[in-house]
């Protein structure tokens, strides 16, 4: 098998944020983008996040659990269904996932770009490059 031509980089993972908070997910986006990470679109309300589903917009997607008073949960059983990685970040932690979902990575809000990284890589199926 030939390898990538010099200077070839494969596309940047397309990540969909959801995110209630803005001033959130104005960080996540920036931090996001400075991993070399692509936003495919932030989007604060679950039923959002379900409309996201009928194209072809992202390959990872980051969660927070609590959106204007609905929790995430439907749109996670959405991805899982359909294989696409994804990961919660949430001030709760753990403790407020369900165990259906317990394989799934959670960052602990706040969190910074190196958690963010090592997180998104893990999803990519990139390891720690």
């Amino acid at each position: 098998m030939a390898g990538l031509p010099p200077g070839h980089r494969l596309a940047a993972p397309r990540v969909l944020v959801v995110e209630d908070e803005m001033t959130v997910a104005m960080l996540i986006e920036d931090m996001v983008c400075e991993l070399a990470f692509e936003v495919a679109g932030v989007v604060p309300r679950l039923e959002d996040a379900m409309r996201a589903l009928d194209g072809d917009g992202f390959d990872l997607a980051m969660l927070d659990v609590h959106l204007n008073g609905k929790t995430v949960f439907p749109f996670a059983a959405e991805l899982e269904e359909r294989e696409i990685p994804f990961l919660f970040a949430t001030a709760y932690g753990r403790r407020g996932i369900p165990a259906r979902f317990a394989a799934h990575p959670v960052l602990q809000k706040p969190f910074g770009p190196v958690e963010l990284r090592r997180a998104l890589l893990t999803l990519a199926g990139r390891g720690d490059d």
